[in-house]
């Protein structure tokens, strides 16, 4: 069995003041293990997932690991769809489209699915690899528990190298403290002129 590294759902809602703060009513839990026993661990969360339990996306921080984990669930028969970068733009909308009408509830995808992929029947969002970057972290977990969504939903990240418990440790002190992301409430204020 896999030692689960860190479990954070305790959230108060924090209103929209503003966009750069972890979902309060999303379900966020840091699940540590080797890079190995990522693939049986995510196989086992889909295998285990109710049929009605709402849409799935899967994010990979590359297009070939979308492609590779895409061929793994192929051979265990998980129907899905794949979404990222190398593709058409002409591919990637129908898929989008597919997805968002429900036709296949599962979605391996790069970080290209995390902006502007507007769907309230994501319940799970699946960090297959852990995002670089904080922002990376906040667009993929705000894919769900969004406005109309039947069930507040829930993040599930891999935690495999060291450099990721760093982000995580972050992630935890600003859901605990009920603050924004560090360096994330910078990002849409303009620049000082000059200078």
């Amino acid at each position: 069995t896999l030692a689960k590294f860190t479990d954070v759902d305790q959230f108060v809602n924090l209103g929209t003041q503003s966009l750069h703060r972890l979902p309060p009513h999303v379900r966020q839990k840091f699940v540590r293990l080797k890079g190995q026993d990522k693939l049986p661990e995510l196989l086992q969360l889909l295998k285990e997932r109710p049929s009605s339990g709402g849409a799935v996306l899967i994010f990979c921080n590359t297009a070939s690991t979308v492609n590779w984990l895409g061929y793994i669930l192929d051979d265990h028969k998980i129907k899905h769809l794949r979404l990222q970068g190398q593709m058409s733009a002409a591919a990637r909308a129908g898929i989008f489209a597919s997805f968002q009408k429900g036709d296949v509830s599962v979605l391996v995808c790069t970080d290209l699915a995390s902006r502007g992929l507007d769907t309230s029947n994501v319940q799970l969002v699946v960090n297959y690899d852990f995002p670089d970057t904080l922002q990376d972290y906040l667009h993929r977990a705000g894919r769900v528990g969004r406005v109309g969504s039947k069930a507040p939903g829930a993040v599930v990240s891999f935690v495999t190298h060291r450099w990721d418990v760093d982000l995580v440790r972050k992630i935890e002190t600003a859901a605990r403290k009920r603050t924004g992301l560090p360096g994330m409430d910078s990002i849409n204020k303009p620049s000082p002129k000059g200078g």
